[in-house]
């Protein structure tokens, strides 16, 4: 995980010239501003003019549905009779309930003008989930160490982040902070044109045409204003998600303690950067030993009982101190594990940790530990990746090209302790019950997951632009090949892929699992791939054959991610539809979403996500069901590689050592085409 070599520092000097060229859209302040830049075009300039979520036809869901089973054949529960029995399911929800349930859906959609079909669907869907949020939900994203290795000192790069982390909430607040854009030319971010854009108005979409028109396509940052002073209260039924837009502290928490540490001062400014170091020093020196009971232990539990602990703990004098937690514009983790050089460490301590010191209701949780290593690890029902990695980019780039602090800054001595805080809960009898009750549940939970990640160096962008083939479509293939070779049999998969693009926009399901994939990957599959009998290796002809259905597959997932990011995959309008069915109208529950095979297509056995960031080192999250996979995976400069998860009932190692052999025989193929 560490840097291969540690740049110099005319090298970092270099690239901060080069990011302020690719910057030309935003008028930088002066070093010393409280603001990362100052943007030509407000924060929210094109928020009132997004294309709003389509709903897709009825027809197409349908086709789509059935023609993503139909690649499923084969599983244990899915064959020819099955798709069958699906087929006329299908045919008869088209006949009957499906029609009044999309006017339905259409006609709340035409109501609700202000946002998307599936916007609050799916705010419910995270809210009313009563299951923990651990392993459940939360990931994490780690981040590249900084170049210059003295730097990674831990109160020193927990200082410079948080220091960035400030900077990007005011940017943000006084709406300077760059719109978010996908920009496909150049054209669009050059000053001319954007203050041109500045002018137009909103009606019409006047401000967005001129945008795409140039190939720069305006994305949903409806989700920022639950991105820090934000957290998620538990609530009976459904959770609320409560923002604190005064907050001016951030929570800490080391060793099963909490603290916090004023980092905004009364007038808005930001708290000296030494100020800051100095009391993450404070608290690196504590020496307490961990308490016997940490509240911390309760966010990892169920919601209903966390809601009803809640409760009581603020019935015996802790109101106070639950407010200063929750009002954190975010939270701090500083742990001890200095030895974070595999998947498996990432995982330990990124992905859960000891629950004694994570507050997993926060929306933004930064952990840093003793050897520097950095990442991020948030709840997810206030938001998805477009917002969290604008936020996890912007504080990498500022804390590592133009740091606050170095870390042979001259220590404060004194003066400090006016922005340091202990917190401390009153607890009875009933709470410490509770907390050795989730701290129990939560050792066993963690205790099952196992974890495995290799690299394959032979591949990487440059080679995969090479052969102009797709990485995510090659990566995504070597998944499928790799399962199949592991169980004889394709497996549900689902790559997540945002339709920010839209007002109110949160994600579609990409589904990986293609007709197209599974051609491949038996194909694959029959080379023999042992030893001297490889065909893929001695028979050109057979090399060939499979060279075309690899470049099938990936032009098939190309396709399939396009749809799903205009708005056009199946999985989102069947979970409206269905959403509006039993919420809505109070209907019974429609039979093709009782249909064995839906049951089937939605127990992901593969929950697959990418990283596509040159701060990020690698991500990962847990399985979504109990005998699956959580599969991350990157298309680097130098290699392409995965980190997976799965609990301790499936050989993650063996499935990892699948995808490596995968992508070995997709080498070998690639390379006898030329």
């Amino acid at each position: 995980m560490r840097a291969a070599s540690q740049r110099t520092f005319t090298h970092i000097k270099a690239i901060q010239k080069s990011r302020a060229a690719l910057c030309l859209n935003k008028e930088y302040s002066t070093e010393s501003s409280e603001h990362l830049h100052r943007s030509i075009l407000p924060t929210l300039h094109f928020q009132d003019c997004l294309p709003r979520l389509p709903i897709p036809k009825l027809e197409d869901t349908a086709q789509r549905y059935l023609r993503s089973l139909r690649a499923l054949e084969g599983h244990p529960d899915v064959n020819s009779q099955s798709i069958y029995d699906t087929e006329s399911a299908v045919k008869s929800f088209l006949k009957y309930e499906g029609p009044q349930l999309q006017l339905a859906l259409l006609a709340k959609d035409a109501q609700n003008r202000h946002t998307s079909y599936i916007s609050q669907p799916w705010f419910d869907m995270y809210l009313k989930s009563r299951l923990p949020l651990p392993l459940n939900y939360n990931p994490f994203i780690s981040f590249k160490r900084d170049s210059n290795e003295a730097m990674n000192d831990q109160a020193t790069r927990s200082t410079n982040m948080i220091v960035a982390a400030m900077k990007f909430m005011k940017t943000y607040n006084t709406k300077i902070l760059s719109p978010e854009v996908y920009y496909l030319k150049e054209d669009a971010k050059s000053p001319g044109f954007q203050r041109m854009v500045k002018f137009l108005p909103s009606t019409l979409m006047l401000r967005y045409i001129p945008m795409m028109k140039y190939g720069a396509y305006p994305l949903d940052m409806s989700q920022f204003v639950n991105l820090l002073s934000s957290t998620r209260i538990p609530r009976e039924e459904r959770d609320e998600l409560v923002t604190y837009p005064s907050s001016k502290h951030i929570v800490v928490l080391r060793n099963g303690h909490i603290y916090t540490v004023q980092t905004l001062k009364d007038d808005g400014g930001i708290i000296d950067a030494a100020t800051v170091k100095a009391c993450l020093n404070d608290i690196l020196a504590d020496k307490r030993p961990p308490p016997d009971h940490s509240v911390a232990y309760m966010t990892s539990t169920n919601r209903d009982t966390w809601c009803r602990v809640r409760e009581h703990l603020l019935s015996i004098g802790n109101a106070e101190m639950l407010e200063e937690v929750d009002s954190a514009i975010f939270c701090l983790v500083l742990d001890d594990k200095k030895d974070i050089e595999s998947p498996n460490e990432a995982v330990d301590v990124f992905l859960h940790g000891d629950g004694a010191s994570r507050w997993f209701d926060k929306s933004i949780s930064l952990i840093i530990s003793g050897n520097g290593e950095a990442a991020i690890n948030f709840e997810h029902a206030w938001g998805d990746g477009v917002a969290v990695m604008r936020f996890f980019n912007e504080i990498f780039d500022h804390s590592t090209l133009t740091p606050t602090i170095s870390h042979d800054s001259l220590a404060v001595v004194g003066g400090y302790s006016d922005y340091l805080k202990r917190i401390e809960f009153n607890l009875d009898d009933s709470v410490k019950r509770s907390i050795s009750e989730a701290r129990e549940r939560y050792n066993d939970d963690i205790s099952k997951i196992r974890v495995s990640g290799k690299e394959f160096p032979k591949m990487h962008k440059e080679y995969l632009k090479k052969k102009k083939i797709s990485p995510d479509g090659v990566m995504q293939l070597a998944i499928q090949v790799g399962h199949y070779r592991l169980c004889g049999h394709p497996a549900a998969t689902y790559e997540s892929c945002s339709t920010s693009a839209f007002k109110h926009g949160r994600t579609e399901t990409i589904r990986s699992c293609t007709l197209e994939a599974q051609a491949a990957a038996k194909a694959i599959a029959r080379a023999n791939t042992s030893g001297a009998n490889n065909r893929l290796k001695t028979d050109a002809t057979y090399r060939k054959e499979v060279e075309s259905l690899i470049r099938k597959s990936c032009d098939r997932h190309n396709e399939i991610t396009k749809q799903a990011a205009m708005g056009q995959g199946f999985d989102r309008h069947l979970f409206g539809l269905r959403h509006i069915a039993e919420q809505d109208l109070g209907l019974r529950t429609p039979g093709i979403f009782l249909d064995p095979s839906y049951v089937t297509m939605n127990h992901i056995i593969l929950s697959t996500s990418t990283l596509a960031s040159h701060a990020a080192n690698m991500g990962g999250f847990a399985p979504v069901v109990p005998d699956g996979f959580g599969v991350g995976y990157g298309v680097r400069d130098n290699m392409v590689g995965c980190n997976i998860t799965s609990y301790d009932n499936r050989d993650v190692a063996a499935f990892v050592d699948a995808i490596m052999a995968s992508l070995e025989d997709i080498y070998t193929v690639l390379e006898g085409s030329d």
